[in-house]
């Protein structure tokens, strides 16, 4: 096809069809942008709205739970807490302290009994009350506590000792425990991480 018209109106036509694409994509991202703008306008309005939402809802709940009287059921949450926690340790005391009058009680030597356990006026011992046939078998009862071998007591002194031997109207001892003792005894470091639940010391 042989173009007849002249340059500049062939010119003049070429770029009027450009302009005219030109204008068709300038009104489609104008578009677009209006699009885009309102999308992001509408979904600020909708988080808005949402976020106003809830606030009322935490402000509802807040207020039923002060008309519930949440403080006072929390604090006795934490005063069972506290209770419980109390009551644990005083289980694991009783614990440590039956295991201990257990083990005393498988070193004591035959003839001898244990009378009595108080906490001693020296910090990490204790005071002993034993029961014996003899003289002997108090002392016995002393050597055998103080054992290193046992892992219980790092040293046992004897504080006060006395035998009766009186008998009664029908000329029967009273007991065969007719002697008692009174025993100082000092817990080794084993022993103090075992019932007293105090750390071992470093060497």
């Amino acid at each position: 096809m042989i173009n007849l018209l002249p340059p500049q109106q062939a010119e003049t036509i070429r770029y009027g069809r450009q302009n005219t694409v030109l204008r068709k994509w300038l009104i489609g991202m104008a578009a677009s942008i209006v699009g885009l703008a309102l999308i992001m306008l509408s979904g600020w309005f909708y988080i808005n709205s949402q976020a106003e939402t809830l606030k009322k809802n935490i402000d509802i709940t807040n207020q039923q739970l002060q008309s519930q009287n949440l403080a006072k059921v929390q604090a006795d949450a934490k005063e069972i807490s506290g209770d419980i926690k109390v009551i644990n340790q005083v289980l694991r005391s009783e614990e440590r302290f039956s295991d201990l009058i257990k083990t005393i009680g498988s070193d004591m030597p035959a003839g001898t009994i244990l009378g009595g356990i108080s906490i001693g006026n020296v910090s990490g011992g204790l005071d002993l009350t034993v029961g014996g046939v003899d003289h002997a078998s108090i002392a016995q009862a002393a050597v055998n506590l103080s054992d290193p071998k046992n892992q219980l007591f790092s040293n046992v002194d004897i504080i006060t000792v006395g035998c009766n031997t009186s008998t009664d109207n029908n000329s029967q001892p009273t007991g065969p425990y007719v002697c008692n003792a009174e025993f100082r005894a000092l817990f080794s470091n084993d022993a103090k991480l075992k019932f007293l639940n105090v750390p071992k010391a470093d060497k």
